[in-house]
């Protein structure tokens, strides 16, 4: 019976280090997406990857790496790469908890958000409840008054902040998307230098080699 099923990809030591390598280089924990361009950049015609597998794949190394301790890595025999190794894997756990803090204060800032909407919306209601118009309760007309005002511009001010903080991010994050599109374009450059002087000197050794018969 035939099954149709993906074939099974096995990870040597070399493929984790340089999937590692793209994990710490394009961040795929931060940016989703940026798994399919790891894949991409690995996979060849006879290692087929997918965004999933990348990602399965960081996520056990990164499992591994909690319970394993660097002496038990030395003792794999590979000991040329253990350091890159290891200090890949402390990048990728700090690309993990920085991306988990983000979303931690992120959510505490709605929480926040929402919670000062629920009470400026029950004092904001308060204010507007008709009452008794009486001298005692005008102070607490003109509390809920200045509180609505207050909320207003706190949030406000908030909202400008947030926006100019992922502003700011959002450049630096540009900045760093052009250098590494500099970089590459100049190590592209280089190496098609460095081809196209083996070239010549290969076509004038042969010339050489054709005179001299």
């Amino acid at each position: 019976m035939n099954f149709d099923r993906k074939k099974q990809i096995r990870f040597k030591n070399d493929d984790d280090i340089r999937l590692l390598r793209e994990v710490v280089a394009r961040n795929p924990i931060k940016n989703k997406n940026k798994w399919t361009e790891v894949a991409a950049v690995l996979s060849t015609p006879m290692f087929v990857l997918d965004a999933r597998r990348v990602r399965e794949r960081t996520n056990l190394l990164i499992e591994q790496h909690k319970r394993e301790n660097r002496e038990n890595l030395k003792k794999s025999g590979v000991d040329e790469d253990v350091t890159e190794r290891t200090t890949l894997l402390d990048e990728i756990m700090e690309l993990k908890e920085e991306e988990e803090r983000e979303k931690k204060e992120e959510k505490e800032k709605k929480e926040k958000s929402e919670n000062l909407g629920k009470e400026i919306r029950k004092r904001a209601l308060e204010c507007l409840t008709p009452k008794k118009d009486d001298e005692s309760d005008i102070p607490k007309r003109r509390y809920s008054q200045t509180y609505l005002v207050d909320y207003l511009k706190e949030k406000s001010e908030m909202e400008i902040a947030t926006k100019r903080t992922e502003l700011e991010l959002r450049k630096e994050e540009l900045r760093l998307q052009k250098a590494q599109f500099d970089l590459d374009r100049e190590e592209r450059l280089q190496r098609m230098e460095v081809e196209k002087q083996e070239k010549i000197a290969f076509m004038d050794l042969l010339k050489k080699l054709t005179n001299n018969k």
